[in-house]
């Protein structure tokens, strides 16, 4: 869904992405301690942290000149996508390194896959509440990835299946939606699936 609406706080003004970022994040956060415990959910909202900071550090890279000539403006903005998305590589090497030096067991990856698919349903969700948009599309939205996730956590034992099945769906949803398969989203849900897919084959060879 495309951002429509912004929300004023304390004399910011806010995308409705973020607001929905946030609350993706807090009930994702507490479904994972309910199922896995306050330590996976620990390291769930360790992830987001590192993936937030790199993000808005990232401006320095992306928009290094403004930075330079008004060093304040690193608190005021942020990378963009293309931050979002080095936020995103970091967090899968640190993810990896983690499981190949046992920090992060099994379990604690279908922490994180269970986490992921929390964050992109609640997301989605708040993005149809916040934003106007075509009312079948919304509906297409809502209900393909609240039937999804509840599936998935009545059902699922965090295994391969699943996360294509994800991917799947959010293929389904994304072709209704004005972004597409070129959106952030979308191309979050590809890049988080491809790489627990490619985790999980490496370390069946391991």
């Amino acid at each position: 869904m495309l951002v429509t609406n912004y929300f004023t706080v304390v004399n910011l003004s806010i995308p409705s992405s973020w607001i929905a970022f946030i609350v993706a994040f807090v009930v994702a956060y507490s479904a994972v301690r309910v199922w896995y415990g306050k330590k996976h959910a620990e390291t769930l909202s360790d992830t987001f942290f590192y993936v937030v900071i790199v993000w808005k550090l990232s401006v320095v890279l992306t928009d290094f000149s403004s930075i330079i000539r008004s060093p304040l403006s690193l608190v005021y903005f942020d990378g963009g996508v293309v931050g979002f998305y080095l936020g995103l590589v970091f967090i899968a090497g640190k993810v990896a390194l983690d499981r190949k030096k046992g920090r992060l067991a099994a379990e604690g990856v279908q922490a994180l896959v269970a986490g992921a698919v929390a964050v992109q349903t609640v997301y989605q969700v708040m993005m149809v509440l916040l934003n106007d948009g075509q009312l079948l599309v919304q509906i297409v939205t809502v209900v393909a990835f609240v039937l999804f996730a509840l599936f998935y956590w009545i059902k699922s034992d965090g295994s391969l299946p699943f996360v294509w099945l994800f991917m799947a769906v959010h293929v389904f949803v994304a072709v209704w939606q004005p972004a597409g398969l070129v959106g952030t989203p979308f191309m979050t849900t590809l890049l988080i699936g491809c790489f627990f897919i490619a985790l999980d084959w490496r370390n069946r060879r391991e």
